[in-house]
């Protein structure tokens, strides 16, 4: 049986959020923060000749992000979880390579993008707060 209080301080709404929302959140921080990410990258990076292979490569860059993008917000779990753990593993590496020193210089512009695409996915995957 429910507890429906007027005096509650937290309503049953506040309490569980929709599943779905969350994996919305995600699809489009993941899309956003991603498409930052290449900005921030080309902006950085020395300039060089776009040839075949560099088109080629921002072409499949761009369709991993839409076909990822695409099932996040197909709700699916198990790919929040995957990817979650693989921009875990990126902030990890970013942030040893950040205060080690001698890095990328679009390192510290990356390193937020990753830690909130990581607590999106995260939140999706496992119920995050």
């Amino acid at each position: 049986m429910k507890n429906i209080s007027k005096n509650s301080i937290i309503s049953d709404s506040k309490q569980v959020q929709d599943p779905s929302r969350r994996f919305k959140q995600a699809g489009y921080g993941f899309l956003l923060l991603n498409l930052i990410y290449l900005v921030l990258a080309i902006f950085f990076i020395p300039p060089f000749n776009i040839g075949l292979t560099a088109l080629l490569s921002l072409l499949a860059f761009v369709l991993l992000l839409g076909i990822f993008t695409y099932y996040l917000f197909q709700e699916k779990k198990l790919l929040a979880q995957f990817l979650a753990v693989i921009y875990g593993a990126r902030s990890v590496f970013t942030a040893y390579s950040f205060f080690a020193g001698d890095t990328f210089q679009a390192v510290p512009y990356f390193l937020p993008c990753l830690f909130i695409t990581f607590y999106l996915l995260g939140r999706a995957g496992w119920n995050w707060p």
